[in-house]
């Protein structure tokens, strides 16, 4: 239960962690959160874990923790808000993933301990890393356009949950099928795809299920003045 614990507790870190950026800087913490979290999760979905008795890889709680600011952004600022927040997170994974290339190149020293770590880290597949920049992009795009849609219908305080489980919801399953094809179709067999097309999805619809409190304590913020913008 350890994984299953460490888990839980760096779920609430990270949204607290998000409320706080969004608490001091208003919705500029929010472009930060979105551009630091791409990177963070981009980083983390390397590392593959056992949770619940099934492998799945880091990160899904990450970019829960980015579509919920996306959606806060677009609920509060509007969707021209939410939209430059899903480009400043597409270009700085760009930026990082040609920077890190470019570090990778040098000829390190005689004395030097990092390359073998880095290389391992930052060396990514470039299917994989082709795989997470496209769903990203159409993922989030596709969420914010959902996230307006559904506004038409659901606008009120109280129907926001409406709002953030049906667009995440629905654009998870097209960023993670994305994925999983663009990385693994051909290099694994067709069932250990749907497998982890099947857990990746299961985790990010059971993190969105449980941030929205933290979208509704953002609002309630907002509503009340603390949001320093």
């Amino acid at each position: 239960m350890y994984n299953e614990l460490l888990g839980i507790g760096t779920f609430v870190i990270t949204f607290i962690l998000m409320l706080l950026l969004y608490r001091f800087f208003g919705k500029t913490g929010l472009f930060v959160w979105v551009a630091i979290g791409t990177i963070i999760a981009n980083i983390q979905v390397i590392k593959t874990v056992e949770l619940f008795s099934v492998s799945a890889t880091l990160g899904n709680v990450m970019f829960a923790s980015i579509y919920l600011a996306t959606d806060i952004l677009n609920d509060i600022y509007g969707r021209k808000q939410a939209k430059k927040a899903v480009w400043l997170g597409f270009s700085s994974v760009i930026v990082m993933v040609i920077l890190l290339q470019c570090s990778l190149m040098f000829i390190p020293a005689q004395e030097d301990i990092s390359q073998k770590a880095l290389d391992t880290i930052f060396g990514i597949v470039p299917r994989i890393a082709l795989g997470s920049i496209i769903a990203y992009i159409i993922g989030q795009h596709l969420d914010v356009y959902l996230f307006t849609l559904i506004k038409k219908t659901f606008s009120s305080d109280k129907t926001f949950y409406v709002r953030a489980y049906g667009s995440t919801a629905i654009s998870s399953i097209i960023d993670t099928a994305i994925f999983v094809i663009i990385a693994f179709y051909g290099n694994l067999p067709n069932y250990v795809i749907v497998e982890i097309f099947l857990t990746t999805y299961f985790l990010k619809l059971l993190t969105t299920v449980t941030n929205v409190p933290f979208g509704y304590i953002a609002k309630s913020m907002f509503r009340n003045g603390k949001i320093n913008d």
